[in-house]
């Protein structure tokens, strides 16, 4: 199967995006992943109608007031071909308009509870029944595994609107600490702020004063957002913004008592922050939407560093890394086409560069201020 086919479809179908915040409510708001209209056969084949996807995705759009373009059925039907040549047990189907009644308010779609399967069970949590976050979708139609790189996969997950990726999973660590009703926090922890953001924490630590704090990009929420943890959103708000800076693009959140700090989180530590990178270095990041993705530093300065690190919107604010020392946040891509966003692992390096803030800058900034989170240092 050719990438560019693929690559073409997603890019054609998908919200703007570049790291930057995705629409999200813990709480309620379902912006589910599109997915291809499937039946399962006697003979055990799979249909897959790719119109289908675009045409979700097209609709989920309107509902944020995004008028995307038509279905290109010539596209549409080559992806389908080529699914069904290279992935087992697929076959063709037919397009077909679905109706979708659910009930909207300001562009929000509101849903109850999920129940989990027997296959998905050990992936979460071990109870049958949960309010599960509508942002937390696992799927196994060929079209969603064959774009996250994982044709022969079970389950892929998927997290954030537009990402193709398989999205990071909710760490052990989180469930222990959120079954003592308290969140977990640490680098790469994907955070909701207010009612309609999502991104991810670059850094958590103590301030000058010894209070919790955690580090984001400062077009994450407003002061006076409340987060959650999106991997312990039931436990409700742990925290809140209580700065925003443009220029240096971060934010700086107060985390409560009912929020734990770590220097590793699903498999991120962070032992160091600051200091130098140099072109041609290779940096990674740990973002939700994306998971952790690594490439080369094209330029950088005190400010700013810009990567072929992939990334798109939700992973606003991850952390940039060299080994365990985080250099920075990522903050965007660099151009205004947000379709050349990296949104599946096919594109390769495909995708527009990105852009991220020294967290020497940062730090810098937060100090010259004052107030909650100058004087940071990283959790013991």
């Amino acid at each position: 199967m050719t990438a560019t086919m693929l690559t073409g479809a997603v890019l054609l179908a998908a919200p703007a995006s570049g790291a930057v915040d995705a629409p999200a409510t813990p709480e309620a708001v379902e912006l589910e992943n599109p997915q291809v209209e499937q039946a399962q056969q006697p003979s055990g084949q799979v249909e897959v109608a790719s119109a289908d996807v675009v045409n979700q995705v097209r609709g989920q759009l309107a509902a944020f007031g995004v008028q995307a373009p038509a279905v290109d059925t010539a596209l549409t039907d080559a992806v389908d071909q080529a699914i069904v040549d290279h992935v087992p047990n697929t076959k063709l189907g037919e397009s077909e308009t679905v109706e979708d009644n659910s009930a909207t308010v300001a562009g929000t779609r509101y849903v109850d509870q999920v129940e989990i399967t027997d296959e998905m069970r050990g992936r979460f949590v071990e109870e049958d029944a949960v309010p599960l976050d509508p942002n937390y979708r696992w799927h196994n139609d060929p079209v969603a595994k064959t774009m996250a790189g994982k044709p022969f996969d079970e389950w892929v997950l998927h997290r954030v609107p537009g990402s193709w990726f398989d999205a990071p999973r909710i760490p052990e660590e989180s469930m222990v600490v959120q079954n003592q009703d308290a969140s977990l926090y640490g680098p790469g922890t994907p955070i909701y702020l207010g009612d309609n953001m999502m991104c991810t924490l670059g850094v958590v630590g103590t301030d000058a004063q010894g209070r919790k704090v955690g580090l984001t990009a400062g077009h994450c929420g407003q002061p006076g957002d409340q987060v959650w943890s999106a991997d312990s959103w039931q436990v409700g708000p742990t925290g809140t913004v209580v700065t925003t800076n443009q220029v240096h693009d971060y934010s700086v959140v107060e985390l409560g008592s009912n929020a734990e700090l770590t220097r590793t989180y699903n498999g991120v530590t962070v032992n160091s922050v600051g200091g130098p990178v140099g072109p041609g270095q290779v940096l990674c990041k740990q973002g939700v939407a994306t998971g952790h993705t690594c490439g080369h530093v094209w330029a950088a300065d005190e400010e700013v560093h810009i990567t072929q690190v992939c990334a798109m919107m939700g992973d606003s604010g991850a952390p940039l890394l060299a080994g365990d020392r985080m250099v920075g946040m990522i903050s965007g891509g660099v151009l205004p086409d947000h379709r050349l966003a990296c949104q599946s692992p096919l594109q390769g390096q495909l995708f527009m560069p990105t852009a991220s803030r020294t967290m020497d800058a940062v730090l810098k900034d937060v100090d010259a201020r004052g107030g909650v989170g100058a004087g940071f240092r990283l959790p013991d």
